[in-house]
This record gives structure tokens, sequence and C-alpha cells, in this order.
């Protein structure tokens, strides 16, 4: 009987947000990502200054850089589909020396995706934006910029646990299937 229960609590949960259209799938992914992203900052905050700086010969670099690499790409794309792209640059290290300074731009930045995601709508996603990087313009559907936030931080996440495992440490599961299942009750083991 326990496990009929738990399976029409998350056939329910997943009636629920099962409606597939490109507004709730950009929804959803973000809600992941945050998610994701969240359990990664709260794990990189146990780190010490020397492991969070330390260098690894994958990805930006270290487990610092490349979270503030991510915060700057939410920063950046966030501009883009609101058409406030122009000279946006990548955050540094002068400009965010540490994780507290990274955290106040990451909630800022999410701050204008929260207008953006709850002001999205299908026609929004098909509108074509554009992107300059090093002096080459590129134009993409809002929609797809959009789900290149989450697929762009789960690459690195991937970079982030290799790191944290060559250190002897772990990251928790940040799964889309984790994120699904905690969020609709289903039992993680």
């Amino acid at each position: 009987m326990h496990a009929h229960n738990a399976r029409d609590k998350y056939a329910a949960c997943m009636q629920h947000t099962s409606e597939t259209n490109s507004v709730s799938t950009i929804r959803e992914a973000h809600q992941w990502l945050r998610w994701m992203t969240n359990r990664t900052f709260t794990a990189a905050r146990t780190l010490d200054h020397a492991e969070l700086h330390r260098k690894f010969p994958i990805g930006i670099g270290s487990v610092f850089e490349t979270l503030l690499h991510l915060c700057g790409a939410e920063f950046i794309w966030v501009r883009v589909v609101t058409n406030r792209a122009d000279g946006v640059t990548m955050p540094t290290t002068p400009q965010c020396p540490d994780l507290d300074a990274v955290e106040r731009l990451w909630k800022d930045t999410r701050s204008e995706w929260d207008a953006f995601l709850n002001a999205l709508t299908p026609e929004e996603c098909d509108r074509i934006v554009q992107r300059t990087r090093e002096g080459r313009t590129y134009s993409q559907r809002v929609s797809d910029a959009c789900i290149q936030v989450p697929t762009h931080a789960l690459y690195h996440n991937a970079q982030i646990s290799f790191m944290f495992r060559s250190m002897g440490k772990t990251l928790p599961d940040s799964s889309w299937i984790a994120w699904a299942r905690e969020r609709c009750g289903s039992p993680m083991g």
C-alpha cells in the first residue's frame, strides 16, 4: 500500500506540472537550476580558502572561478533576453572577490530572472535576441537562450564535482531526477 500511495502522490505532482509547453519547461529548468546551484554553493561554503581557489586542469580552473563564471553567465543571459546586453561583460574576481560578493550578484541576477520568467509568454519564447561575444554577434530565440543557462550550469557543475572528488569531498546529487523526486516528495533512496 505504501508504494501505491507514493506512486499516486508522485503522479499527482507530475500531472500538475506535465502541461508541456516552452514556458513551463523553461520555468521548471530554472527552478532546477536554482536548486542545483544552491546545493553547490552551500557545499562550496564548506571549503577553506585554499580549497576554494585550488587550481585544477579542467574548466574555468577552480571552484571559486567556476561559481563566478556561472553567476556571470546567468547575469549576461538575463541581460540578453531583456535587451540590456550592450556592454555587459563577465564579472571579474576584483568585482566579486569572495563568495559573499558572488552571492550578492547572484541574488540580484535571480531577481531579474524572476521578473522575466514570471512575465514570459509562449510568443515571447520565439522572439529573436542577440548576444555579442568576442566581436561576433549571435542570434537566438529567447527560449534557446533561457535553456542555455541551466544546461551550461550542469556542464560546469560536473566540473565542480570533479574538483570536489579530487579533494576527497563530494557534492550532493544535483541531477534533474533527484530534484524532481524531492520536489514531488518521492524517497531518494
